[in-house]
C-alpha cells in the first residue's frame, strides 16, 4: 500500500471516530439539557409550594416514569408498524453504498490507480462490519485476484444485476457508465418509492387503531347502551341496531374472516418487503407486480454481456448464477434451454416474458441493424421507469379507495354510537 493511501486511510479513520466521538456527544449533551429543565421545574415547584412537596415528588417521578416508558413504547410501536421504514432505510444505506464503492471502481479504471489501495481507504470510514468486507475485498484484488473473481469470492457487496454487469463488464467504461446511469435513475425515482412505502403503513397503522378502538365499543360500551336502553324500555335507534348486529355477525364469523384479514397482512407485508429491494424473491401471486422490474435487471445483464462479445448461453448462466430467486432462475434456464436447442434469443426471451411482442420486433431491427446493445438499455430503463410508474399509480388509486372507505365505516360506527344519546335525550325529555 504506497504512503498517500496510508495518510488517507488514518485520516479517514481519525475522521470516523471524531464523527461517533461528536454525535454521542451530542445525544448526551441533549439528555443533560432535559434532564436539567426537568429539574429546574421541579425546584421551582418546590419552591412555590414547599408545603405541597409530596405531592410534587409524586407527580415529578410519575411525568419521569411516564416519559421514560412512553419512550420506550413509541419506540418498539413504531419498530412493529412501521418496520418496513426501517428496511427502506437499510435499503437506501445499502444502495449509497453500492453506488459509493461504482465511484470508486470508475475512479480507479479511469485515474489508473489500484482499486484495492483506494477500497482500503474507503474502508477507514465506514462500520466495522462493512469495513471488514470491504477490506476481504481489497484482499482478494491484491492476492492477484481479477475483479470478476473479487466480486464473485465477495457476494453482497453489489446487487445482483449490478454483479452480473461488472463480472461480464470487468471494469470496462462502457459498463460503469451504464451502472452510473442505473444509479441515477435510482436516486431521481427514490422519493416516489418513500411515499408507497409510507401510504402502505399509514393505512396499516390506521387500520390497526380503527380495530382496536371498535372492539373495545363493542366489548365495553355496547353492552352498557344495551342495559340503559332495558331500563328505560326504549328501543336502540335502527342504525345502532344494525351496527350492532353487524359486530355480532363479525364476531361469529371472525374464524372464517380473521384469516382472509391475516393473509391480506401477510401479502401486504410482503408486498412492503419486496419493495424495499432489501430481500428479493417472487412468491406466487406477486410475481406479475414485479415483472417490469425482474425484466429491466435481466436486459441489462443481458446488454452487458453482448456488449462484451460474451455467448449467450455464458449471459444466461451468469444471470442464473447471480439472480437469488428461484423463479427468474427458472425462467433463465428457461431461455437458456430454448437457445441450445437452436431457438432465437429474442424469441427465447419473448416467451419467458421478460419482453412484449412489440418490443421483440424492436429488438429484431436492432439486431439486424447492429443496434442491440443500445435498444436493449433503452428497453430496460423504460421498463424500470414503468414499473415505478405502475407501482405509484396502484398505492395512490388503493391509498384513496380505502381512506374513502376508512372513513366511511368509522362515520357510520360514530354516528350509530351517538345516536342512542339523543334518542334516550328525548326519551327523558318526554318522560
Amino acid at each position: 500500500m504506497s504512503t498517500d493511501t496510508l495518510n488517507i486511510s488514518s485520516i479517514l479513520h481519525e475522521v470516523g471516530i471524531r464523527r461517533r466521538r461528536e454525535n454521542y456527544a451530542n445525544a448526551f449533551k441533549l439528555l443533560g439539557i432535559f434532564f436539567l429543565a426537568f429539574a429546574v421545574a421541579g425546584a421551582v415547584m418546590l419552591l412555590v409550594a414547599p408545603h405541597r412537596a409530596p405531592e410534587t415528588l409524586n407527580i415529578l417521578a410519575f411525568t419521569l416514569l411516564l416519559l421514560t416508558f412512553g419512550t420506550i413504547d413509541f419506540a418498539w410501536k413504531f419498530m412493529l408498524i412501521f418496520w418496513p421504514f426501517l428496511l427502506y432505510f437499510w435499503a437506501n444505506i445499502n444502495m449509497v453504498r453500492q453506488r459509493t464503492l461504482l465511484s470508486l471502481i470508475q475512479t480507479a479504471v479511469e485515474a489508473g490507480k489500484p482499486l484495492q489501495e483506494i477500497v482500503r481507504a474507503y474502508a477507514a470510514s465506514c462500520s466495522s462490519r462493512y469495513a471488514t468486507r470491504l477490506n476481504r475485498f481489497a484482499a482478494a484484488l491484491e492476492s492477484g485476484h481479477t475483479l470478476d473473481s473479487a466480486v464473485r469470492t465477495n457476494q453482497g457487496l453489489f446487487r445482483y444485476d449490478v454483479a452480473s454487469m461488472i463480472r461480464l463488464g470487468g471494469g470496462a467504461t462502457e459498463t460503469l457508465r451504464s451502472l452510473e446511469t442505473i444509479a441515477q435513475d435510482e436516486r431521481d425515482f427514490s422519493t416516489i418509492r418513500t411515499y408507497n412505502v409510507f401510504r402502505i403503513c399509514f393505512l396499516c397503522a390506521l387500520f390497526i387503531q380503527m380495530l382496536l378502538i371498535m372492539t373495545f365499543v363493542f366489548l365495553k360500551i355496547t353492552p352498557h347502551f344495551e342495559a340503559i336502553f332495558m331500563d328505560f324500555d326504549t328501543q336502540l335507534p335502527a342504525m345502532t341496531t344494525a351496527v350492532i348486529v353487524a359486530a355480532q355477525w363479525f364476531a361469529v364469523s371472525a374464524f372464517l374472516i380473521m384469516p382472509l384479514v391475516f393473509f391480506l397482512a401477510v401479502i401486504a407485508v410482503v408486498y412492503m418487503i419486496l419493495q424495499t429491494n432489501v430481500v428479493i424473491f417472487r412468491p406466487f401471486g406477486l410475481r406479475r407486480m414485479f415483472r417490469s422490474t425482474d425484466a429491466a435487471k435481466f436486459l441489462m445483464v443481458f446488454a452487458a454481456g453482448i456488449r462484451h462479445r460474451f455467448p449467450i448461453p455464458a449471459i444466461l448462466e451468469m444471470y442464473r448464477w447471480t439472480v437469488p430467486s428461484d423463479y427468474l432462475r427458472r425462467k433463465g434456464a428457461k431461455i437458456q434451454k430454448a437457445v441450445e436447442r437452436g431457438c432465437d434469443w429474442i424469441d427465447a426471451v419473448r416467451r419467458a416474458g421478460f419482453i412484449n411482442e412489440p418490443e421483440a420486433s424492436l429488438l429484431q431491427s436492432a439486431n439486424r441493424t447492429g443496434n442491440t446493445v443500445a435498444v436493449l438499455d433503452q428497453l430496460a430503463l423504460s421498463k424500470e421507469r414503468s414499473q415505478i410508474r405502475k407501482d405509484d399509480l396502484f398505492s395512490k388509486l388503493a391509498f384513496i379507495v380505502l381512506i374513502f372507505l376508512l372513513g366511511a365505516v368509522i362515520g357510520t360506527f360514530v354516528i350509530a354510537m351517538f345516536m342512542p344519546l339523543i334518542t334516550l335525550i328525548t326519551s327523558l325529555s318526554a318522560v
